[in-house]
């Protein structure tokens, strides 16, 4: 597992965005491959990317209206 300050700023880095993971992991010189298991699930339980607009939020932005997809707060008008 990487080390909890890489995680920290890798997190930081693509909450509040639309980046893909491959694009910041990019940016700390890193693939999706030098991540395990355990640090995509420590990611997917630290924040979420909506289907909807694309941007990552914290997990307490997430809509509990939406079924069947991870949509935030902000898109509930916008997926309907």
């Amino acid at each position: 597992m990487l080390n909890d300050k890489l995680m920290d700023e890798i997190l930081d880095d693509l909450q509040g965005t639309c980046q893909s993971l491959e694009d910041v992991l990019d940016s700390h010189n890193m693939e999706l491959d030098d991540l395990s298991m355990k640090d995509l699930g420590y990611i997917d339980d630290s924040i979420f990317v909506c289907d909807c607009c694309g941007w990552w939020y914290e997990l307490g932005e997430i809509n509990p209206e939406i079924e069947n997809a991870v949509v935030c707060m902000n898109c509930e008008e916008d997926w309907e």
